[in-house]
């Protein structure tokens, strides 16, 4: 018993020194491969690619924010351009109910006064044509200077302007009816929207100013309570 004592203490302290060995031996085999891991990952840029990737994400992430906000402006832009082809659309139409010409039968269209021109013109603005329907208004007052449709052609002149967002121009045909025209029935409305113009333009203190003088000089009227509205309107954004 003793002798086999011996022999497994023996075996114990021979193979010690071994397994010491293979452990040691399997930990640096470990460290090496976890460097040269690391080296791969630095040699190949992973580390920054991972920091490329998450900064393109954030972009992305602006962009689509950006999109969004662009998109909103968009449908802002064209609500309000619906908004001004609606409003000549109601104008033209309250023209052709509240102003009708009438041409008796047996007199010929007088084209002295160039009713046949202004109402081709008008038919013009009417189908959309509104560059064109532009150039024959402008036309008009050269070649019918003493017309009684003059008012008309300036009012309905700025208003194709309008429309088109040509605000300036628009602002330049308004002020001729009233500046020329002071009696005609269409002042009121080129006031009016002389003042819409001032606003399209971000000139809201004239704006204020031109509607606050439509509502009174022109009180009861359509064009006093669509002066109102928008003036509301200003109050709002500017508070």
């Amino acid at each position: 018993m003793m002798k086999m004592g011996k022999k497994s203490l023996l075996a114990v302290m021979v193979l010690s020194p071994l397994m010491a060995n293979t452990v040691w031996a399997d930990e640096a085999a470990l460290t090496q491969r976890i460097d040269r891991l690391e080296r791969i990952i630095q040699g190949q840029g992973l580390v920054s690619l991972l920091g490329r990737v998450d900064q393109l994400q954030s972009e992305v992430q602006r962009l689509n924010g950006e999109n969004e906000s662009l998109n909103h402006q968009l449908e802002m832009m064209k609500k309000r351009q619906r908004d001004l082809y609606l409003d000549l659309d109601q104008r033209l139409q309250a023209q052709s109910v509240t102003a009708p010409t009438v041409i008796p039968e047996t007199t010929p269209v007088a084209v002295e006064n160039g009713e046949a021109a202004y109402q081709a013109a008008l038919q013009t603005l009417r189908s959309g044509q509104y560059e064109q329907a532009i150039t024959a208004l402008s036309e008009f007052p050269e070649q019918y200077p003493q017309s009684h449709y003059l008012p008309s052609a300036y009012y309905w002149q700025g208003e194709a302007n309008y429309v088109l967002r040509h605000f300036d121009l628009a602002i330049v045909a308004f002020q001729t009816v009233i500046d020329r025209f002071p009696e005609s029935s269409k002042v009121a409305d080129a006031t009016l929207k002389q003042g819409f113009s001032q606003y399209e333009l971000d000139q809201l203190e004239l704006a204020t100013a031109t509607l606050t003088r439509v509502i009174d000089k022109y009180p009861n009227t359509s064009a006093a309570r669509l002066a109102k509205v928008r003036l509301d309107r200003i109050k709002q954004a500017t508070r």
